[in-house]
C-alpha cells in the first residue's frame, strides 16, 4: 500500500493491544536514504515523542504500535529532512522541459521507504489531467534545487 507522506498527518496512533487511540502524527522524518526513520507524534496529553520506524505499521486510517513503551522522548527536534528539503523543487524531462514541482512524497507503507515523488504543475493543469508520480529510481537530484527525469522516466 501507498500513501502521500502530507496525508499521514494527523492519522491517529493506536495503541494495537487495546485500540486506545494514544495521540497523532505531527510528521514523519525522511532521512537521505528516503527511507522513514521516525514519526513524531503530539500525545493526547500534549507532549510530543518520537516512534521509530520497527515501532509501528501504518493503514491508511492509522498508526498501529505494538506497545507504548515504543513511544520515545523527542525535544523538539529542528531536523530538516530529505521531504521538507524537496518540497518545491523544479522537476524537468530529459530534453529540459519543464514537468513542474515536487509536490509530495508517496512512501511504500510495508518498506517505509519513498518510492515515487509527486509532480505538480500548476493549479489548473492538475486539476484537468491530474498531478503525475514518478518513480524515485527514474529521477536524478541534478542541484539542490532540481530534478532530471531519466530517459525511461519521460514516458
Amino acid at each position: 500500500m501507498c500513501v502521500k507522506l502530507r496525508n499521514i498527518k494527523n492519522l491517529p496512533v493506536l495503541l494495537e493491544v487495546s485500540v486506545e487511540t494514544v495521540g497523532r502524527v505531527d510528521k514523519a522524518v525522511i532521512g537521505d536514504n528516503y527511507c522513514l526513520l521516525y514519526i513524531v507524534v503530539n500525545l493526547n496529553e500534549g507532549k510530543q515523542v518520537m516512534i521509530f520506524r520497527d515501532d509501528f505499521y501504518m493503514t491508511k486510517e492509522a498508526v498501529m504500535i505494538w506497545e507504548a513503551e515504543s513511544m520515545k522522548s523527542y525535544a523538539h527536534g529542528e531536523e530538516l529532512t530529505v521531504y521538507e528539503k524537496k518540497l518545491g523543487d523544479c522537476v524537468y524531462s530529459p530534453e529540459g522541459r519543464e514537468l513542474g514541482t515536487v509536490s509530495d512524497f508517496i512512501l511504500d507503507t510495508e518498506e517505509k521507504s519513498v518510492q515515487s515523488i509527486e509532480v505538480s504543475s500548476g493549479a489548473i493543469r492538475d486539476w484537468l489531467d491530474g498531478r503525475i508520480a514518478i518513480p524515485l529510481e527514474q529521477i536524478r537530484w541534478a542541484s539542490d534545487v532540481n530534478v532530471m527525469v531519466n530517459q525511461e522516466g519521460s514516458d
